[in-house]
């Protein structure tokens, strides 16, 4: 659905409270009036003699009352107004985290952190202002100008209020020559500022490879520029801005100017009281507060707007993996049955194939192995089983469904996969073990921890399983943050299995450890595991071997040792690496006694 705006849908949704708060407004400005009024027959009073000290105390009391009354309405309207605004900030900022919740993996490689910081905290804020500031001056001061030229007119001069009126119109053309400048510069600062979250977003993120290559200098200097960069487009808005209000204040300043030279001229003349004079005065300077305010609120509208596109372009990114209109809702559980058939997928911006031709099948509560070079589409194949990208149409089937006829809950729930980056949330290692939509009882989380192998590591920490982890869980190690990960996905006891390089951190001996405890967990459950190693893939009921998008050999480890092809070449190889690091290993032992032999000798 195509989303036109963002302020009046607002405005209609909450109609009636609008015209409430306004009704409260419209109040506080009557009670205005009356403080130019009881001035003027103050100064009439008194400059006639006439004045008594009954009539002092009761225009005194009188100014009393439209003050508080004043204050009484003005407060609750702001309050009132007010609270829709930020019931405004929340509604947005809940429904464009909801909305980025829809959206692909693909459209996340494309965005930048530091933007997506912006829109949901810097843009969203701008929207509140508008709302609370914007509607709030802009309410005040077309009414209160109304009903004070009224006054001034019918109760002053006609004239009198006519010529001193003349200049403020200027004030719409003042607006106009203003408008796309402030919007072009205020999208200009919010960008800038989205660079600059981006620049300490990636170096808080990458400050070990920061320190470990001494580069501190150099991204000091980085963001130095992209400061600097900020600051500049600051100051631009900030010119723009305040010469719009240097020469708001300049038309409003003439106004008072032409009130006073030809009032008083009036007045000279008898055509008005002094009372008069000071009455409309007084109408006048009620009137310059919110004049002016009109000035900063076309500013905020020019910012609201520049904020309000972004945030639409946005809402109206359609998601691109959805549930299908051939989904069925009636598939609630899977199997694990897998089939591929000349499965051909490139994404987006590639201008070749990451897959080709690709035919499988994996029977269900079976293993598959996936092997192959680095960028052979391994991790490609999967992302698709999960739909992280959308495969064509009648090319991956899971029990005999195509994989775009099964609900997205359905086939996401019943698949548990261990990612390739072990991303950990900055929670608890408990929740972090349970992450699922469904609870999971303290021994469950146990028990998939012990599976995973990381239980006596857990257990070592002060709080155990409330320890809480910093940013992306980097207070474990890599080999701890991966069998968190499998821990994760190992509890919601899927269908379907899949293992994504998750062993690469660990030592062959942890390794050997988890995947024996895993024979249970993949018992009668299908099972995907890619892997570098051969000594973790070579009891899966099938491997095959991809390269450069291709499934080049396929079979059991036996079979292909005997084809003597490239699964072949890559487990000689890792042979000679173990035995290499085996006879490192051994020299090692009598060398450091040599060494400590020899830094003895030298002491003695």
């Amino acid at each position: 659905m195509h989303r036109k705006d963002i302020f009046m849908s607002h405005i209609k949704s909450h109609a009636w409270s609008y015209v409430m708060g306004f009704a409260l407004l419209s109040i506080s400005s009557v009670l205005q009036l009356f403080i130019p009024r009881l001035l003027g027959q103050f100064t009439d009073q008194l400059q006639l003699g006439a004045l008594t000290y009954d009539q002092a105390v009761r225009l005194a009391v009188w100014m009393i009352v439209a003050g508080l009354g004043i204050a009484l309405f003005r407060s609750v309207s702001r309050i009132y107004l007010f609270r829709l605004s930020r019931q405004l900030e929340t509604r947005v900022r809940g429904e464009l985290f909801t909305h980025w919740e829809k959206l692909s993996a693909q459209y996340f490689n494309n965005q930048r952190i530091g933007d997506l910081m912006s829109h949901a905290i810097s843009d969203v804020g701008v929207i509140r202002e508008v709302t609370m500031q914007g509607y709030f001056n802009v309410m005040e001061a077309c009414f209160l100008i109304v009903v004070s030229v009224i006054a001034m007119v019918t109760t002053v001069n006609p004239w009198l209020t006519l010529i001193t009126m003349l200049p403020l119109p200027l004030l719409s053309l003042l607006a106009y020559r203003f408008n796309k400048r402030i919007m072009q510069q205020s999208a200009d600062m919010q960008a800038a500022i989205s660079d600059l979250t981006s620049r300490v977003q990636e170096f808080t993120a990458g400050i070990r490879v920061v320190k470990a290559f001494i580069q501190e200098k150099a991204e000091r200097m980085l963001f130095t520029k992209d400061n600097q960069h900020a600051v500049d487009m600051n100051r631009r808005f900030v010119r723009s801005n305040s010469l719009f209000g240097a020469l708001s204040s300049g038309i409003v300043g003439f106004s008072f100017l032409v009130s006073v030279v030809l009032g008083g001229i009036l007045v000279l003349k008898d055509v008005i009281t002094l009372g008069e004079f000071v009455a409309f005065n007084t109408y006048l300077s009620l009137l310059m507060g919110p004049i002016e305010n009109l000035g900063k609120v076309v500013n905020l509208l020019q910012r609201g707007k520049a904020s309000e596109l972004r945030l639409l372009e946005i809402f109206n990114t359609a998601p691109d993996i959805v549930d299908d209109v051939v989904a069925k809702p009636d598939i609630q559980d899977l199997t694990g049955e897998i089939e591929i058939r000349n499965l051909t997928f490139s994404y987006p911006e590639a201008k070749h194939p990451t897959l080709r031709n690709i035919s499988l099948k994996v029977p269900k509560g079976s293993s598959l192995a996936i092997v192959g070079r680095v960028g052979s589409g391994k991790s490609t194949l999967v992302h698709l089983l999960v739909r992280l990208y959308n495969p064509p149409k009648n090319t991956v089937f899971v029990d005999g469904h195509d994989i775009h006829e099964i609900p997205l809950r359905t086939l996401r729930g019943q698949i548990g996969i261990v990612p390739q980056d072990q991303f950990l949330f900055s929670s608890t290692i408990r929740d972090n073990i349970g992450f699922d939509p469904n609870p999971y009882s303290d021994a469950q989380v146990v028990e998939a921890a012990k599976v995973a192998q990381v239980y006596d590591n857990i257990v070592e920490f002060p709080n155990q399983f409330e320890t809480a982890l910093g940013e992306r869980g980097i207070s474990l190690s890599g080999g701890q943050r991966q069998r968190v990960s499998i821990a994760r996905a190992i509890i919601k006891k899927p269908s379907v299995l899949i293992f994504d390089d998750s062993l690469s951190a660990v030592d062959t001996i942890t390794e050997d450890l988890i995947l024996e405890g895993l024979k249970s967990v993949m018992n009668k459950r299908t099972t995907i595991i890619i892997g570098h190693r051969i000594s973790s893939v070579q009891n899966a009921d099938q491997i095959i071997v991809m390269d450069e998008g291709r499934i080049v050999e396929r079979g059991t480890h036996q079979q292909l040792l005997a084809k003597n092809g490239m699964y072949a070449d890559m487990h000689h190889k890792q042979m000679l690496d173990q035995e290499a690091e085996r006879q490192d290993g051994q020299e090692l032992g009598p060398m450091v006694s040599r060494l400590l032999q020899g830094g003895k000798a030298a002491y003695e």
